[in-house]
């Protein structure tokens, strides 16, 4: 029988994957393994999309904690986190970037 452990596991890496299962998140994604770090306006300029579209998808991106984010008054940074999911991610899309 499979243990509770196995099933968590099993669980997180299926939203892990289910998080890049979307074209725009890749992009956002790859995007801010070019620059490192990146507001949403910049990002929404670099992939020709609006500022409400990008939003909601870094959303969906640190509610699963693959990017975080850094504000300064008015201004937020967006970054890939640093835990070990949005690492692994990473380096799966760095594979077949």
């Amino acid at each position: 029988m499979i243990s509770k452990a196995t099933k968590t596991k099993a669980h997180t890496t299926a939203e892990l994957f289910s998080l890049a299962a979307s074209t725009t998140r890749v992009l956002i994604l790859t995007s801010l393994m070019k620059h490192k770090e990146l507001s949403v306006q910049d990002i929404a300029e670099e992939l020709g999309m609006t500022h409400s579209a990008v939003s909601h998808q870094l959303g969906l991106l640190t509610d699963g904690r693959i990017v975080s984010a850094t504000k300064s008054g008015r201004h937020v940074c967006y970054r890939i986190a640093g835990g070990k999911e949005a690492k692994a991610l990473v380096k799966f899309l760095s594979s077949l970037m």
